[in-house]
């Protein structure tokens, strides 16, 4: 028991830390009770928010493969259940009956990480998106100063979970994917970066409510809109579907660093994917197009309309533009964007110190 109350302890602390309020109920003599039940609601958070990503990276996939197919004259799924509606529900199936085959050369442990270091980070997103009030219930699971910074982490690690995945498979087609995504990600994630601090700077604040907040007199895309178009390429750029598939590009490198993946290990990188490109639209959404902020409909109801809206976006660029070369692409992120960045930082500082009152 003293060995929990120790652990508690050092929680406790680094959460201060991150100005977080949770009461520490060891060092204040309150009852064990009470760390239990904040431990069943903690649980609770997390298998809701990890429904809720499931659930919308279901759905991304369903309108990705009926959009798809629409746009590039196909069928597309429309055998089981309505419209096809269930056929994702087949395929989760098959990917788990499939053998999970690892390669003797690689390395064990980091090959079986890699995939959930792609796939939670993006799930810890959910957690500190604000997705505003329904009735008295705030639905967002972790709010504190430094939400956005948080936010941006998990935004950044999945990556890591590519390159590992590729270097630990032992395979060349892999390493050469995962130096791709470490090259990609490092040429758009120093641009994202600068724009997210310009958004920071005009807020005022670290916190993703208070940047909500903020926007409830002109959203942020209207002084930002330089921002926000480095911002939108920079995480289009982070993308790991055509036609920034550079890490895994079929007609190169077989898969990249997915190459010696299979079963449900692979179906885990393939929801990473789609989990990302719903957890980019939120976050646009949110810093850019004043998130929940709207008239008449909940304010729930507007935050997802709009990212849906950068969902489509994302959707029909991965289905109609071809892909382009690897060198012009990490020529944009540091020759262009980066530049770009830079000077549009800037400008919100401008903007910060002689129009500090407007936003």
């Amino acid at each position: 028991m003293n060995l929990f109350f120790f652990l508690m302890s050092i929680l406790y602390g680094i959460l201060k830390f991150l100005h977080i309020d949770f009461v520490p109920f060891a060092s204040h003599g309150y009852p064990i009770g009470l760390w239990i039940a904040y431990l069943i609601v903690a649980v609770v958070e997390v298998i809701l928010v990890f429904a809720l990503a499931m659930l919308v990276v279901v759905i991304l996939v369903y309108v990705f493969r009926k959009y798809m197919a629409d746009v590039q004259n196909r069928i597309g799924p429309n055998r089981l259940g309505p419209w096809g509606s269930l056929q994702l529900i087949a395929d989760v199936f098959k990917l788990i009956q499939k053998q999970d085959i690892i390669p003797t050369a690689a390395d064990k442990t980091a090959y079986r990480v890699a995939p959930y270091l792609v796939f939670t980070p993006v799930v810890i997103g959910f957690m500190i998106i604000p997705f505003g009030n329904v009735s008295l219930l705030n639905l967002m699971v972790i709010n504190f100063n430094y939400t956005i910074l948080f936010l941006v982490a998990t935004m950044i690690i999945s990556p890591i979970g590519e390159i590992i995945g590729g270097l630990a498979s032992h395979n060349k087609y892999g390493m050469l994917g995962a130096l791709r995504a470490a090259a990609q990600d490092m040429s758009y994630e120093v641009p994202m970066l600068i724009s997210l601090i310009s958004v920071i700077i005009l807020a005022g604040s670290f916190n993703a409510q208070d940047i909500v907040i903020a926007q409830r007199h002109i959203p942020f895309v209207v002084p930002e809109f330089l921002g926000f178009i480095i911002f939108f390429l920079a995480v289009l750029g982070k993308q790991v579907f055509p036609p920034f598939d550079l890490p895994e590009s079929a007609s190169e490198l077989v898969s990249g660093y997915t190459t010696e993946y299979s079963g449900m290990r692979y179906g885990i990188f393939y929801m990473g994917g789609f989990a990302g490109t719903a957890l980019a639209s939120l976050v646009i959404a949110t810093i850019y197009f004043g998130g929940w902020e709207g008239p008449i409909f909940p304010g729930t109801i507007w935050l997802i309309i709009k990212a849906g809206v950068f969902m489509l976006i994302f959707l029909l660029i991965q289905v109609s533009v071809f892909r382009v070369r690897v060198d012009q692409f990490l020529n944009m992120g540091w020759k262009y964007l980066l530049p770009l960045s830079i000077v549009n930082l800037f400008i919100s500082v401008g903007f910060a110190l002689f129009a500090g009152g407007v936003f």
